[in-house]
């Protein structure tokens, strides 16, 4: 592996794991402090802290392109050292949960944005995509089995934790190479184009293809999170933060496996054919919505993970490939992020109308997977046009040759 890669592997492996950490120690803070209806209160910081990628996607994706991505990634994590900093001075957690966003969003663009300067092919992007994911679930596992354990021993000794794990990853960002970004780019203009650039976008059928997939698949999983929270006690009989957090790390096990086994799935230049994989995480949390068991649990969860990873690995790269020459690698990722948190609010804002509905949550977890099925099944319909398309292309790749 390439050691620039080497070193972006590094960086966005410790600041995700502090990413999670933070997630369950601010959670702990809530519980401690006696909230009523904690369940909805953490509901409604995860939505604050999605709502910043939806609001400043047309500014993050400009600033990722007309800077190096290296240094874009430093200021990513100087934000969410402040955030986390912010908790020792007993700043309220919303707003320390918001500038942590805030980082989260400068972050993201040239997390995933670097990626096609670093790799020269579909195959190598497809794989350094598979390693980044799979090195990031393998960092909310850890991250949410230690910020569990974490915030059942100390609330301080937990933020000190993510405030050094941040800090090592943004020394870790001084080794990746400061590639130059568009200085031509003005961030007015640009965000004026935003949505230029995603009519552009959303035109071409594998991008489309993509951006519901994503959207989709983060939809599910961020309400899944919030859910489980919910679901383990009632159906399992599970109190503890720390037990609780190590069956929600079930589901990023087996995305972990599903990094080393994609690219010997899904053939190149057929990665649309990952979506057969989302009919089979939605059976899967359908059919765990209703169980008491706790192994049969772990194990779905696990293999809903698995099923996952292989239905998003092949759409970001897949996106990546198409967006980087159309628009630039930055203003796509921050598309995606536009599309992904939107779809995701959208998701918790109906989850937590189920609640209020008091309808029970096994059956608000399988409305969940309803509508993940929803945009499955509109994508099999999309699939022979992407082909058809894949067809075009090689014909008129071969008329130019001849």
């Amino acid at each position: 592996m390439p050691k620039p890669l080497t070193s972006l592997v590094f960086t966005q492996f410790i600041s995700s794991f502090a990413d999670n950490v933070n997630f369950f120690i601010i959670i702990g803070i809530i519980t401690r402090q006696g909230v009523i209806n904690p369940e909805g209160y953490v509901l409604n910081i995860q939505m604050g802290f999605l709502l910043a990628y939806v609001v400043l996607a047309p500014l993050v994706g400009a600033y990722a392109d007309r800077n190096s991505k290296s240094n874009v990634l430093l200021m990513g994590n100087l934000l969410k050292s402040i955030g986390i900093g912010m908790l020792l001075l007993g700043i309220h957690p919303i707003l320390c949960y918001a500038v942590l966003g805030i980082g989260a969003v400068v972050y993201s663009p040239a997390k995933y944005g670097i990626l096609t300067e670093l790799t020269n092919s579909e195959k190598g992007l497809l794989r350094a995509n598979a390693l980044v994911e799979g090195t990031t679930i393998l960092a909310i596992l850890l991250g949410t089995v230690a910020g569990g354990i974490l915030a059942d021993i100390s609330d301080t000794v937990g933020v000190v934790t993510c405030l050094v794990t941040y800090v090592i990853s943004l020394l870790f960002t001084l080794l990746i190479p400061r590639i130059p970004g568009n200085k031509q780019l003005r961030y007015g203009r640009s965000s004026r184009e935003f949505f230029t650039d995603f009519k552009n976008l959303v035109r071409n059928r594998k991008a489309r293809f993509s951006l519901i997939g994503t959207g989709a698949f983060w939809l599910t999983a961020s309400v899944l999170r919030i859910a489980l929270i919910a679901w383990i006690p009632v159906n399992l009989g599970i109190e503890d933060t720390t037990t609780q957090s190590m069956m929600i790390g079930a589901t990023a096990v087996g995305v972990v496996v599903s990094s080393f086994i994609t690219s010997r799935i899904i053939p190149i230049g057929k990665l649309y054919q990952s979506y057969i994989f989302g009919y089979l995480m939605v059976g899967f949390v359908i059919i765990c919505a209703f169980m008491t068991s706790v192994w049969i649990s772990a194990a779905l969860l696990f293999l809903i993970g698995v099923a996952g990873g292989i239905f998003l690995i092949p759409l970001n790269t897949m996106l990546q490939e198409v967006g980087k020459d159309l628009i630039g690698s930055g203003k796509t990722i921050a598309i995606q992020n536009f599309v992904e948190n939107s779809l995701t609010v959208s998701g918790l804002l109906i989850f937590k109308g189920l609640v209020s509905t008091q309808l029970s949550i096994q059956m608000s977890v399988v409305f969940i997977g309803i509508i993940l099925l929803s945009f499955i099944i509109f994508l099999s319909f999309q699939v022979n046009r992407i082909k058809k398309q894949g067809v075009t292309a090689t014909i008129d790749t071969e008329t130019i040759r001849l």
